[in-house]
């Protein structure tokens, strides 16, 4: 249940927050006062697109929060799966829009919208009013049947499409493979020449690594044997025709052993001389052998560099590295033997299709039937729940048609919504016959059917009653009272029939406040209930008629939910 709205500076709301209950609550104003702010505040939290021409004057950023309180395992299980920290049994949305950024968090926590909207879903539905839109196009009337009956639906359907999508894989590398066909002796003779090419460098993992290092060590060879020769003739004096290191080492070292005996510790000082005199020896030695080993003919340079660039070629055109290169070898020579053998692939391609299909069809089948049974319980749970929004004479079918042999991602079915809204007219679909307020009250009537088989505990209905008035508007606040029973719903409305079935009641109104116009939301009861219902009725007079009027309604309102 959505338990608070919290609006700071967002267009001419400078500061409001609207607390929520349980069961119906419906937002009247007058046309211009701001019902849309609300609205879109909500959605604005929930994700929806925003700029900073939306900040109000009152500061240089905007805040909508919303707080919902759920007990759902499904949302539990989503947070914890997006790593979303919990917080009891409530979960705290909040959009902070501000001229250089948009941040989003839940419970603290900052999220991206996908994520967001993966926890809104489970939280809460709006039904806006363009929504009707899914209506007045049948492609869309497949996924409305499946949605409904998703329980049963949904695991077949995940069925049928794994199976659908190696079907077509097969179908695909079979299409492939007789295209390969046409220029058969010419696709032969070009593998075997990438696979002899490959073949003919005799290529050794890591081999490439070493060549790479010793192909270096052999262009720079001058370079180093010049460095390292320069430091044996400094360390033997030649380079500075003086003592060597070792000399000057052993002379430091002969003054402080002829006093090691006078003082404790000297010992220590002519042994780190030792240990000196040792490692100049090493270097030494170590110098010699590196520039013995750099001892190497131009014919050793040539050959080095000869075979790196076989490798670089090899590894430039069949894949980046000696492993790809040699993957690509063995996939040519698999591709070599299915075209040396070619009747006998495409006869075990062909079998594996056809049992692809015939396993892709026989679920497609499964998913047909599934649909045409949830077909025939829809049916007559709208057609029940349209009566009672005063479509009394109307006929109704959701059809079912399916063609066999023709595979598709969603199976072999397409769905249609057939109607007659009045007696003699012919059957017809959906879209191409009604109107903008039959449309919403069918919409209405779909959220009534699928309201219990949702999971989702708030509803949101924007102007609903387009297009309807008189003994209509009253049937569609008795159906959003029966909705809003199992569910919290959240209705904005300008018809009295509508508003007077409310629980909870909230006026949006407008006014100047030190010379700004401002929006805000308040919860009306008693008299001020009594005087927005009249207002309502008499299109913006107060009169005792309209007062009178407007009790009544609440009487017969509250009379209808006993």
């Amino acid at each position: 249940m959505l338990e608070s709205i919290t609006v700071k500076n967002l267009a001419l709301v400078k500061e409001s927050e609207v607390e929520l209950g349980e069961g119906l609550n419906i937002l009247t104003g007058e046309t211009g006062a701001g019902k849309s702010i609300i609205l879109g505040s909500v959605k604005l939290a929930l994700g929806g697109r925003g700029s900073r021409d939306i900040i109000g004057r009152a500061g240089d950023y905007c805040l909508v929060e919303l707080t919902f309180k759920t007990g759902s395992k499904d949302v539990r299980t989503k947070c914890e799966e997006l790593d979303i920290p919990l917080w009891d049994d409530r979960i705290v949305i909040t959009r902070r829009i501000s001229e250089s950024r948009s941040v989003l968090k839940v419970n603290g926590e900052t999220v991206s919208a996908r994520a967001l909207k993966e926890v809104a879903s489970l939280l809460i539905n709006i039904h806006g009013q363009h929504d009707t839109d899914i209506l007045l196009d049948s492609d869309n009337y497949m996924d409305i049947l499946d949605d409904y009956a998703s329980e049963i639906i949904a695991p077949i359907k995940e069925e049928y499409r794994s199976i659908y999508k190696e079907y077509r894989d097969l179908l695909k590398e079979y299409e492939d493979a007789g295209a390969d066909n046409s220029n058969k002796d010419k696709e032969l003779d070009f593998a075997l020449f990438e696979i002899n090419e490959i073949d003919a460098a005799r290529l050794v993992t890591g081999e490439d690594d070493e060549l790479e290092e010793q192909y270096n060590l052999m262009k720079n060879a001058n370079r180093i044997t010049e460095a390292l020769n320069a430091a044996y003739n400094i360390a033997n004096g030649t380079a500075t025709s003086g003592a060597s290191l070792a000399d000057i080492v052993g002379a430091a070292y002969k003054e402080v052993s002829s006093v090691e005996d006078l003082g404790d510790g000297i010992d220590e000082i002519g042994a780190v001389f030792t240990e000196i005199e040792d490692r100049i020896a090493d270097v030494q030695k170590l110098i010699n052998e590196y520039v013995d080993g750099l001892d190497f003919s131009k014919e050793e340079f040539e050959e080095c560099e000869e075979r790196l660039s076989i490798y670089n070629h090899l590894k430039s055109k069949y894949g980046g590295s000696v492993e790809r290169v040699l993957a690509y070898r063995d996939e040519r020579q698999a591709y070599v033997d299915r075209l040396n053998d070619y009747d006998a692939y495409m006869s075990g391609l062909k079998a594996k299709l056809d049992k692809a299909y015939e396993a892709a069809s026989a679920k497609a089948g499964s998913l047909s039937k599934a649909r045409r049974e949830a077909a025939g319980e829809l049916t007559l749970e709208l057609t029940e729940n349209l009566k009672g929004l005063n479509f009394n004479d109307i006929s109704l079918k959701i059809k079912v048609t399916s063609e066999d042999g023709k595979l598709t991602a969603d199976g072999i079915d397409e769905v249609g919504i057939l109607v007659s809204f009045n007696v003699g007219e012919p059957m017809r679909d959906l879209s191409q016959v009604a109107s903008g307020g039959e449309l919403s009250r069918f919409m209405l009537a779909l959220k009534a059917v699928t309201a219990d088989k949702e999971k989702i505990e708030t509803l949101v209905f924007d102007e609903i009653d387009t297009g309807i008035s008189g003994k209509t508007a009253w049937n569609v606040s008795e159906k959003l009272s029966v909705i809003s029973r199992e569910h919290q719903v959240i209705a904005i409305t300008h018809l009295p029939q509508i508003a007077a079935m409310a629980d909870r009641h909230y006026l949006i109104d407008k006014s100047v406040v030190e010379d700004a116009t401002v929006t805000d939301v308040h919860l009306i009861e008693g008299e001020d209930r009594v005087h927005e219902l009249a207002r309502m009725l008499s299109g913006g007079e107060l009169n005792e008629a309209g007062i009178l009027n407007a009790r009544q309604l609440i009487e017969s309102a509250n009379s209808s939910k006993m």
